[in-house]
């Protein structure tokens, strides 16, 4: 145990932010929850030096009894699962705040805005590093009342309706998880003939009966299932991601989502190896139905930010896959991919605002033409669809190649449909680039409208209707604003250096899935015959 509680300070400082800036003089409250997001960002990235590669089992722990008569005790902890995670949160909190358009940065309600952006990013935090269930559970239902309340607050026409849907979801699927854990500290250490306890470490030494797995295992996923967006649990998602601000989009989409995943990797498989393998036909189905389905919606969405969100979730679709691959190689790439995917879908939602704010235009057949005037966002658009899509030498591609080569391990079949979804991928993000930036300039809307103001087209059929407005215009379509640049450029760095380096996270993350993997592995052992058990490929069925 480190003297400074660094795990604790990293939950505190955006949660006492958050309650600070509800009080702070409304222009200084934006001002001051980019201060509290650097230095959260600071502490996140603090771990990763005094983080052991080599070692298995969580570091930098902290424990302190809460109520360990209902085995309830503060403890935390971080492994190789959650290290990057922890940046991952930290700086998509730093960058959607710094992105946030003036309406929500300085205006009228901006206090509440930052302290709720502040209230999610600290909960999520306590998701990420918690190793005690009940705590978990408490972090866990806490980052939705911000998410609630942040869409509800502060979306779109139909903010009310995706907020309160994306509530009745999650909390269905939150309830069965509680059910779960109650369970699970009961049988466990009833069967061990020890004291009450839902600490992580006691559950997973104790091992779970076999007989309680099935059950316990629908009651967590339920939970994970939706927040992650597993086909046909997904309904949410959509409207929620369609409605929110972009910067908000960030948060849920970015890093919301990448809870539900690495839940199932700190939960679900340790705890319930033996129902994850026999279940694996279930879920793998689902993910691959879910990596083809919703690839195939962003392929015919006209709504960009609703095309996104069915990009994530085909992406989201492919990190399940891959985990439920239960090998060495699919449980790497997932990890690889929740943080190349919160990345890259940020980006896409930051530019998918940016380009909103200008032109006040969703519709993708309304656009047109704006590469030729807003040349450095079309840059930054075009290096995060070719991210999405998997160019070689970007962030996606050692992701998703780990998380296909694990998945092809577990079941030739579904990594064979899954792989299928590069043809509609690469078809989707290039007619979403196209659509937006290349081809003809629009004649009539809202996107001709802002480009005439602006004076993008001087010549050619309209003209001097085109030069007569660029005299009356009084406010010229922009490029790539500062606040917005210094938003990207992280994102837009951090697309090439994982593409080229991704042993950065792989290497950090060997020891705790090798770890994972074990434990499947001696489950499967015990369910299969010795001559049909294939080490390598613990998912095969």
């Amino acid at each position: 145990m480190t003297q400074f509680p660094l795990l604790s300070a990293i939950i505190a400082v955006p949660l006492i932010g958050a309650l600070i800036a509800l009080i702070m003089p409304r222009r200084a409250a934006w001002g001051w929850g980019i201060a509290i997001a650097v230095i959260g960002l600071g502490l996140s990235l603090a771990v990763i030096p005094l983080f052991s590669s080599s070692t298995t089992g969580f570091q930098l722990a902290e424990s302190q009894p809460w109520l360990p008569e209902l085995g309830v005790t503060y403890t935390l902890g971080v492994d190789g699962l959650s290290v990057f995670l922890l940046g991952l949160n930290a700086l998509l909190t730093l960058v959607a705040l710094i992105a946030s358009p003036a309406d929500l940065a300085r205006g009228e309600r901006s206090r509440g805005y930052v302290a709720l952006m502040l209230a999610l990013s600290g909960a999520m935090q306590g998701v990420f590093l918690a190793t005690n269930l009940f705590l978990f559970y408490i972090f866990w239902e806490l980052m939705l009342v911000p998410a609630y309340l942040l869409v509800g607050m502060f979306g779109g026409p139909r903010r009310t309706y995706a907020a309160i849907k994306f509530v009745l979801y999650t909390a269905a699927g939150s309830l069965l998880m509680l059910i779960g854990i109650i369970w699970v500290g009961v049988v466990t250490t009833s069967a061990a003939n020890i004291p009450f306890s839902l600490d992580l470490s006691t559950l997973l030494a104790k091992g779970v009966p076999a007989y309680a797995q099935p059950v316990l295992f629908f009651a967590f996923m339920a939970a994970f299932a939706v927040k992650a967006g597993l086909f046909p649990l997904h309904n949410w998602a959509p409207d929620a991601y369609t409605q929110a601000p972009a910067p908000v989009a960030v948060m849920v989409a970015g890093v919301m989502a990448k809870t539900a995943v690495y839940a199932m990797l700190r939960f679900v498989l340790p705890l319930f190896p033996k129902a994850a393998i026999q279940y694996f036909p279930l879920i793998g189905t689902l993910a691959v139905i879910g990596i083809l389905y919703f690839a195939a919606q962003a392929l015919v969405s006209n709504d960009i930010k609703r095309l996104l969100a069915y990009v994530s979730l085909s992406h989201m679709s492919v990190i399940i896959l891959a985990i439920f691959a239960m090998n060495q190689q699919g449980i790497q790439g997932a990890i690889l991919q929740m943080i190349n995917h919160g990345v890259i879908i940020a980006a896409l939602f930051l530019i998918a605002g940016a380009v909103e704010e200008r032109v006040n235009a969703r519709r993708l057949t309304e656009f047109g033409g704006l590469a030729t005037r807003l040349p450095w966002l079309a840059t930054a658009f075009m290096i995060a669809s070719l991210a999405a899509l998997g160019l070689p030498g970007l962030s996606s591609f050692a992701g998703e190649f780990l998380a296909f080569l694990g998945a092809f391990h577990a079941s030739p079949v579904y990594g064979a449909v899954a792989t299928l979804v590069v043809i509609p991928a690469a078809w989707y993000m290039l007619r979403f680039f196209q659509g937006m930036m290349q081809g003809p300039t629009p004649e009539k809307g809202p996107v001709a409208e802002a480009l005439l103001a602006g004076g993008a087209v001087a010549s050619g059929p309209g003209a001097p209707a085109r030069r007569r407005a660029e005299r009356r215009g009084s406010g010229a379509i922009r490029d790539l604003g500062w606040r917005e640049a210094l938003a990207l450029l992280p994102l837009i760095a951090l697309m090439f250096y994982l593409g080229v380096a991704p042993n950065t996270v792989t290497a950090r993350t060997e020891a705790t899935t090798n770890q994972i993997v074990i434990g499947l592995n001696t489950a499967q052992s015990l369910l299969m015959p010795p001559e049909n058990v294939h080490l390598s490929a613990p998912g095969r069925p």
